[in-house]
This record gives structure tokens, sequence and C-alpha cells, in this order.
């Protein structure tokens, strides 16, 4: 974004004619983006390695296994290649622009931008949550995708984005975002 600004490290804004971008980056140290591509690495090849085992010469009920086995793998290999993809170019965009607010999760430029009307959005705020609790902490975690920290109720449907934030970057986002809701 040309004419930036910044609130810590993740999150890029500018404002221009009176809208506000936003982008709060995806991105975690490279060493652990480094063991996130392992993971991603290591549970590919299990699974490969799984397969293979499934045209073999087995009982029906050994073979039933390995599909259900197989379909519980997919899922966590889609999960595990999603937050490698979400670490190593994703952002969410977040564009307050003539009374409306868009959000999208975006990765190599793939994503759904959500459009919401300012003036349906309600509650708008930090999502407080326990810091010692297990779900905090696991949403924290930098394999996951999630632990949205900011949040609003429009038309009833609940709403979250700011994923993994310090409080402190997400009480300024919350400041900034506000003041161009009166805009």
């Amino acid at each position: 974004m040309k004419g930036q600004s910044k609130i810590g490290e993740r999150i890029n804004y500018k404002t221009e004619a009176g809208n506000l971008e936003v982008s709060i980056s995806g991105k975690i140290p490279k060493w652990q983006e480094a063991l996130l591509f392992f993971w991603v690495l290591a549970w590919s090849l299990c699974g490969i390695f799984i397969v293979q085992y499934l045209f073999g010469d087995w009982p029906r009920d050994q073979k039933l296994f390995l599909v259900v086995y197989l379909a519980f793998w997919a899922f966590f290999e889609y999960k595990a290649v999603h937050a490698w993809l979400w670490r190593k170019f994703g952002f969410e965009s977040i564009i307050v622009k003539d009374g409306q607010l868009f959000l999208k999760n975006n990765i190599l430029d793939k994503g759904k931008t959500i459009k919401y009307f300012t003036q349906n959005i309600k509650d708008f705020g930090w999502l407080s949550s326990n810091p010692k609790s297990f779900g905090n902490v696991y949403f924290k975690s930098f394999w996951l995708v999630g632990g949205e920290t900011i949040g609003f109720v429009h038309l009833g449907q609940k709403v979250t984005f700011g994923m993994q934030l310090e409080e402190r970057e997400a009480a300024k986002l919350i400041g900034l975002i506000r003041k161009h809701f009166k805009k």
C-alpha cells in the first residue's frame, strides 16, 4: 500500500479521500514458517505412504479402516496446507468506504469479500477472553488460522476478524476503524 502507516509489525493501513484500507498480514517468523512447511511435508508423505496400502490385497474391514483413516488424514492435510499458505501468502483486508465495511481473507488473491453496512453494526470492539484458557492459547498457535480478536454484530449475526492480534494493536485498529465509520 502506497502512503501507508503501521500499527505494530503486521498491520498496515492508509487513508485516502475519507476511505480506510487496512491489511493484516498472516506472516510469522521464518523459523515457524519452516517448521510448518516441514510438518505439511511430513504429513503429506505419511498420507501418500498409507494410500499405497489401499491398493493391496487386504480384507474388506482393513480397507474400510484405511479409507476412514485417509478421510481424517485428508481433512488435516487441508487444514495444514491452508495454515501454511495463510502464513506464507495470506492477509486480512479491511476496507471502510461509503458507509460500508468490507472484510476479506486473502490467500494468493483468492477469497470472498463480504460487505457490511456500518449503520447496521453494533457492539464493535475487542473480543475479550481469558488469557489463560486452553481455547485462547490454542487459537493463538502459529499452526492455526483463527484466533480472531475483533468483532461486531451485524443484523443479528456475529462477525469476527483480526486474527491473533495483541490487545494494544487491536485497540488502535478498533479506534481507527470507528473513526472512519462516522465519515
